[in-house]
C-alpha cells in the first residue's frame, strides 16, 4: 500500500465533526453512536431524556450543549485512533512481507 492509498483509506474512513455535532443537538447521543460508542450514545439518550422530564427541559439545555462539544472532541478521537490502526496495520504489512521475502531466499 502507498503512502497516496493511505491517506486515501483514512480520508475515505474519517468521520465529520459537523454531523457529530448536528446529531448530538437534534438527538442526544446519536453523536457518541456515529462514533462507534454505541452504550455510551444509549445511556446518554436516556439520561437526557429523564433528566427532561424531571425538569421541564431546562437542565438538559446546558447538557445539550457539552454535548456538542464532545461530540465534537469524540470524532477526533476516533479519527486519530483509526489513523493510528492503519498505520500500525501498514507496518505491520510491510514487516510481513520483509520476512516472507526473507523466507523465500
Amino acid at each position: 500500500m502507498s503512502d497516496t492509498e493511505l491517506m486515501l483509506l483514512v480520508e475515505s474512513r474519517k468521520k465529520s465533526r459537523f454531523v457529530a455535532i448536528l446529531l448530538n443537538l437534534f438527538l442526544p447521543g446519536a453523536g457518541y453512536i456515529y462514533c462507534g460508542r454505541w452504550i455510551l450514545g444509549v445511556v446518554v439518550f436516556f439520561f437526557v431524556i429523564a433528566l427532561v422530564i424531571a425538569s421541564f427541559g431546562l437542565a438538559a439545555l446546558g447538557l445539550i450543549v457539552v454535548l456538542v462539544i464532545d461530540g465534537a472532541l469524540c470524532v477526533g478521537r476516533y479519527n486519530r485512533k483509526m489513523t493510528e490502526n492503519l498505520i500500525r496495520e501498514r507496518a505491520q504489512l510491510k514487516r510481513n512481507k520483509m520476512e516472507l521475502a526473507e523466507g523465500t531466499q
